[in-house]
């Protein structure tokens, strides 16, 4: 498969772009077991929560429906001329929003050297990364609830994948994201977690429970049951509720 990636330069962004310059592709094996998922079956679309200049929506949009969400503008930019340049716009939802528990405005905060790690803030000027690392701040964004993205889904059921620093815990509330979990089977959701577990035990706890009480359990990467205790879960995990295989 290939397409046009719109990336950063190396001075802007360490991260993806590092890989891509030296002709890697970040996250590779994780974005290709969507793909085999995505390919199996056709009635699953791809919903991507902190889409970045796009890994995962770029690809998946070759293969089904993506809505793909993305509140840093430089990387929406990027993402959207991607889109433009490989002719996939009728199959990509592009949402420049970040998900949160409340509708608001927001400023945000991006890490000068690595600008995925890009995060609300309640204040005018960020002073440092959830990791405590130097930051910049970005323009204002709108936030919406993920029962927002409702109107905006194609089919019934979905595939999702949400990397939003650590917000995930604020994403994933009963009012804020029940309605659509209600409408919308979502048999897997891949997850960042290692900035999860660093909230404050009670809003973690707040989070396993929305999984739980719709009968997810977590996995690790390579299908394994996570039964030991969340401070000790990898950096990614995932939210199953049947025995698909990542």
């Amino acid at each position: 498969m290939a397409f046009p990636v719109c990336h950063y330069t190396f001075e802007d962004d360490d991260t993806v772009t590092r890989f891509l310059l030296r002709g890697q592709y970040f996250e590779a094996s994780e974005v290709s077991c969507f793909l085999q998922l995505l390919r199996r079956d056709p009635k699953l679309q791809l919903v991507d929560i902190g889409a970045n200049v796009g890994l995962y929506s770029l690809p998946a949009a070759r293969v089904t429906q993506v809505l793909a969400v993305e509140p840093n503008w430089r990387s929406m930019a990027r993402l959207a001329k991607a889109v433009d340049l490989g002719a996939v716009a009728s199959n990509i939802t592009l949402v420049h929003n970040a998900v949160s528990n409340v509708r608001t405005t927001l400023n945000m905060g991006v890490h000068p050297r690595n600008q995925g790690t890009a995060f609300l803030i309640n204040s005018t000027k960020c002073k440092v990364t959830p990791n405590n690392k130097p930051c910049n701040t970005l323009s204002m964004t709108d936030t919406i609830l993920l029962n927002d993205l409702l109107p905006l889904m194609r089919t019934k059921a979905a595939l999702m994948k949400v990397d939003v620093e650590g917000h995930e815990v604020n994403i994933f509330t009963h009012p804020t994201a029940g309605k659509f979990f209600e409408n919308i089977d979502v048999p897997l959701i891949f997850m960042e977690w290692v900035l999860c577990r660093r909230h404050p035990a009670d809003i973690v706890q707040r989070l396993i429970d929305f999984f739980h009480s719709r009968n997810y359990t977590a996995f690790t990467e390579g299908n394994s049951k996570l039964e030991s205790h969340y401070l000790k879960w990898p950096e990614n995990i995932l939210w199953k509720k049947t025995r698909i295989h990542f």
